[in-house]
């Protein structure tokens, strides 16, 4: 009978619900910035899906080979939704989301981080 072996995963999980007081970025801006802050955070871009509902709003998500990262804008409410994993000890997810935010017109921000496994 072989026995399972626990391995070791831990993972970092940052979430952001942002505020903006001016929604300013178009989407094409936007999605430059979030591909700036995952490169300047050490996340490997595998590749990305980016739906586009019209009038700013979209719903970007980047497969990471450090697990993803995804973003959800609602323009009319000046609000977004960020959420960047990590798994392991590669890339910064605090650091993206925050590099990503730092470029933005932010009235108020939650950020939770949450450590995933172990």
């Amino acid at each position: 009978m072989h026995r399972a072996v626990k391995m070791k995963t831990s993972g970092s999980h940052v979430l952001a619900d942002v505020w903006l007081s001016e929604y300013e970025d178009e989407m094409e801006g936007l999605i430059a910035k979030v591909e700036l802050a995952l490169a300047t955070s050490g996340m490997t871009v595998l590749g990305k899906v980016v739906h586009d509902f019209g009038g700013k709003a979209f719903t970007g998500v980047w497969l990471l080979s450090e697990s993803h990262m995804s973003i959800h804008t609602f323009p009319e409410r000046n609000f977004m939704n960020i959420d960047c994993f990590t798994c392991g000890d590669q890339g910064q997810p605090l650091l993206c989301v925050g590099d990503l935010i730092k470029g933005l017109q932010v009235d108020s921000a939650k950020i939770q981080i949450l450590k995933r496994g172990e």
